[in-house]
């Protein structure tokens, strides 16, 4: 198979793929107009059509994918979502109120895309922006943000391998998953986990009233 894609290499000795894209990024946000974002994708298989296409995607549209995520943070606050971050001086929690994305952004650190490679729907894998380097929204498993090409699927203080178990759950299949899951769950209780086909046609629905 064909070991570089990009700046891309298969590293055998970690049977993954693992590199960095050259991204269009947010000069105000990055001080770049290129970002050098770190990537990563587990498969010890050659790349799918699905896989290249999300390359392609995100190093062409990361500026736009970035600022809804952030934006999503802000929105999931009237939700009930509340941030803390973690005071190394004081050895406490800080609850903290961002009202701007600039906000956000200096407290979620640095991003690292992992391309889903068994993940995939109408052409292109799913893929997540993994928030682990310097991220004190959640000091313990980083904070995570699964996409379908500009669809934001879910949010989660926890890592992506949390998040696909949680979705499958509720819909196995992930070519059913649709965006904005993330705006349903705050406003389910633990107990609705037990009815998952509730909760998955409420998604599907789009019903997240």
């Amino acid at each position: 198979m064909n070991r570089a894609v990009d700046q891309l290499r298969y590293i055998e000795k970690y049977q993954s793929w693992d590199g960095s894209l050259e991204v269009k990024a947010s000069v105000d946000l990055f001080n770049t107009e290129i970002y050098l974002l770190t990537t990563f994708i587990d498969t010890t298989h050659a790349l799918t059509t699905e896989d290249l296409n999300t390359i392609h995607y995100v190093k062409k549209h990361f500026h736009e994918i970035y600022t809804i995520f952030l934006e999503s943070l802000l929105e999931w606050q009237s939700y009930g979502i509340a941030y803390e971050i973690y005071d190394e001086q004081n050895h406490s929690f800080e609850t903290i109120y961002p009202k701007e994305i600039e906000d956000i952004h200096s407290y979620v650190g640095f991003p690292i895309l992992q391309i889903l490679h068994d993940h995939a729907k109408d052409g292109h894998s799913y893929y997540s922006l993994n928030f682990n380097k310097n991220c004190r929204i959640s000091i313990e498993h980083g904070f995570t943000a699964l996409f379908h090409k500009k669809e934001l699927i879910d949010l989660s203080p926890s890592d992506i391998d949390s998040v696909i178990s949680g979705l499958q759950y509720i819909e196995h299949d992930c070519s059913q998953w649709e965006k904005g899951f993330w705006r349903l769950k705050p406003k389910l209780e633990n107990s609705h986990y037990n009815e998952p086909e509730v909760i998955r046609n409420r998604w599907i629905s789009g019903l997240f009233d």
